[in-house]
């Protein structure tokens, strides 16, 4: 199969060397234009798979080269991935996807996301291309392999084939081979285990594995085996490869006893990173959820005419997330404060039992709502004690609405107040889910949570318990945590002494969030949408935009009922595009694309996706591409910015403007 050819076309030379130098790394054949002009001469005559183009040109801007491109029927199924200075605006994307392009990047482009870029347009073709190089492949390996190579009946374990590097290797000649079985290779002690791997081969074992192999002459060694199934002369075979790994093992050996030391010290500082790389990305995946419902529904109101009752709901909704991620930035700026040492306690006398029963008041209704009952036993009267009665509430509060957020329906929360000289101590017990015993130990911990995926089922930080230790801290007290495993639940005992620490420093001020959405979206009259995701709010914003602009949308709450409204004709159709959230429970949106992509052309397999998160990390844009999206677009979204990617995905680009 001939090489992939890419037209790459950019006016600077040095950077345009150097991204034709990246692509030729990995494998492609690249034509190289510094005009317009050139670069549509070039595209007619060398027919590339791809062309790769620069939105600044010295003749012919980009927009105008791709127009042209995307005009001409012998070009216009030509993949145009669009590339633009760091100084991009949105409504420069928009423009680039107007004028016909697949995809869009912004300079400095990571050499990863760029490559994950261009694979993702080429999805298709490169399939077609593995999958002949794969038959190819598999035929040269045996014909012309130097390893040891043999085709064996997997009913019958009887040998098919043989090439000369088997027989040299074990011995046999190729009669001796014909007459023999794929137990006659292995130790006695060994065929046991041989004959499980073979029985489970319908099902799933991997592709590689380590036996030992015996020769004729008795000498037995390791082998590494790559295999495959085939269809051998009408009969269900195996393909094997077998390379000989004895002096492999032998040093492997030796060095594990060296490397077990330092690979336990490695393996510890690795998790604490990842847990603060995962912790990173839950603070921006919560921080954009209620930031992107906020800035929604502001350009919604500002750029509709809406009724009375649609304006009270946003007003509702913005409220609310901008309660919600005040609470989130003030959980965050408190643990800065504390590990800073800043932390400021305001020490007075406090009525303990009235800062209890203020916050069971507060939190009562979340408890009804999942009919919870809290249970109250303050037996030591009007306890006062010195500390900082907003901070004393705060922890009441936070082991109030964990052990509510953590208990089922119909569940039991109870609430207890007593003295143990020389402390005043509190208990909070529930029936809920509980805790692992291997998690308990790190329940406190700052940067561990018990589920940081994205099918993870609760929101949040995860930094309250962690606050909760520290304030507690504070005030010189302690506090500890019990459970007898899961689905037990658990109890949080907090002791807090009759006098209280000195107070800390002062603290900073809270940053201010802003921002602006665009307007003068395409019409999408036409189109049908199917939008996923588990958040009601952010589910019903991009419903709402996409219906603004003329699209017929279904909207569904989970990957299965994505699933299912794909695989199920309306009147002979089906959704002409897919925008899905990647975070959602069960089956997260990497998955759900995954198995899209799985289903044949009429059921739609080959739907245009979008994936629509609030995880923008740049190895997440990479991730969502190499799953099988189109396009990332990370949370707060562009209202017209998000039309216009679906118009594109769509072929409605260019082809007018909504209201």
């Amino acid at each position: 199969m001939s090489q992939i050819k890419i037209v790459n076309v950019e006016d600077y030379a040095n950077s345009r060397e150097a991204t034709s130098a990246l692509l030729r790394y990995e494998g492609y054949a690249v034509f190289e234009a510094a005009t317009g002009g050139e670069a549509l001469q070039l595209v007619k005559d060398v027919k590339p798979q791809l062309v790769l183009l620069d939105v600044k040109l010295p003749d012919i801007s980009g927009h105008d080269v791709c127009r042209r491109l995307k005009a001409d029927y012998a070009t216009a199924s030509i993949p145009v991935l669009q590339i633009s200075a760091s100084y991009v605006t949105g409504q420069d994307r928009v423009r680039g996807l107007e004028s016909g392009a697949d995809a869009y990047l912004v300079k400095p482009v990571e050499p990863e996301e760029m490559i994950a870029t261009i694979k993702a347009l080429l999805r298709m073709r490169e399939a077609e291309q593995a999958h002949r190089e794969s038959e190819e492949r598999y035929q040269l390996l045996f014909e012309g392999s130097s390893l040891p190579t043999w085709i064996y009946d997997l009913d019958t374990l009887e040998f098919l084939a043989v090439n000369q590097a088997a027989v040299a290797q074990y011995g046999y000649s190729r009669e001796e081979f014909s007459g023999m079985t794929i137990r006659d290779m292995q130790p006695v002690e060994d065929v046991p285990a041989i004959d499980e791997f073979i029985s489970r081969i319908p099902e799933s074992v991997p592709n590689a594995a380590e036996w030992r192999h015996k020769k004729k002459d008795g000498t037995i060694f390791h082998v590494e085996v790559i295999w495959h199934e085939v269809i051998y002369r009408g009969r269900r075979a195996a393909l094997v490869l077998a390379n000989d790994i004895t002096d492999r093992k032998r040093s492997e050996a030796e060095q594990e006893r060296l490397l077990d030391r330092e690979q336990r010290g490695r393996e510890k500082a690795e998790a604490a990173s990842r847990a603060k790389d995962e912790f990173l990305a839950i603070v921006s995946h919560e921080l954009r959820a209620p930031l992107n419902a906020m800035l929604g529904w502001a350009h919604i109101l500002r750029s509709t005419r809406v009724d009375e009752a649609t304006m009270s709901h946003a007003i509702e909704i913005i409220e609310r997330s901008a309660r919600t991620q005040s609470r989130l930035i003030e959980d965050l700026l408190d643990t800065a404060r504390i590990v800073r040492g800043q932390l400021r306690l305001d020490i007075k006398p406090v009525d303990l039992t009235s800062v209890i029963e203020a916050s069971v008041e507060v939190l009562q209704p979340a408890a009804e709502a999942k009919a919870i009952d809290i249970q109250l036993a303050l037996n030591v009267g009007r306890e006062v004690i010195t500390g900082d009665a907003d901070r004393l509430q705060q922890i009441v509060w936070n082991l109030l609405s964990n052990a509510i957020k953590f208990t089922p329906s119909g569940g039991r929360v109870a609430v207890r107040l007593q003295r143990a000289d020389p402390h005043v101590r509190l208990t909070v017990s529930d029936t809920g889910k509980g805790i692992s015993p291997e998690y308990l130990p790190l329940i406190f911990d700052r940067f561990h949570q018990v589920d940081s995926s994205s099918t993870r089922r609760t929101t949040g930080l995860g930094l309250g318990l962690s606050l909760v230790r520290q304030l507690v801290e504070l005030h010189g007290g302690t506090v500890y945590a019990e459970s007898s495993g899961e689905a037990k639940g658990a109890t949080f005992t907090v002791n807090l002494p009759l006098r209280a620490v000195l107070p800390q420093v002062s603290e900073g001020e809270p940053p201010v969030f802003g921002g602006a959405g665009l307007s003068g979206a395409p019409s999408l009259k036409g189109v049908w949408a199917l939008v996923v995701d588990d958040e009601a709010d952010a589910r019903e914003l991009v419903t709402t935009l996409l219906q603004q602009c003329g699209s017929r949308v279904s909207a569904v709450a989970s990957a299965q009922e994505a699933l299912a409204v794909l695989t199920t004709e309306d009147g002979g159709q089906r959704p002409d595009v897919l925008v899905s959230d990647i975070s959602m429970p069960n089956m997260d949106g990497y998955e759900l694309i995954r198995q899209v992509r799985d289903l044949a052309p009429e059921l739609g397999g080959r739907i245009p996706a979008v994936a629509l998160t609030a995880y923008g990390r740049s190895i997440d844009r990479i991730r969502a591409l190499s799953a099988g999206f189109q396009m990332h677009m990370p949370k707060p979204v562009e209202p017209a910015e998000l039309a216009t990617v679906v118009a594109s995905l769509t072929g409605r680009a260019g082809k007018g403007r909504g209201a």
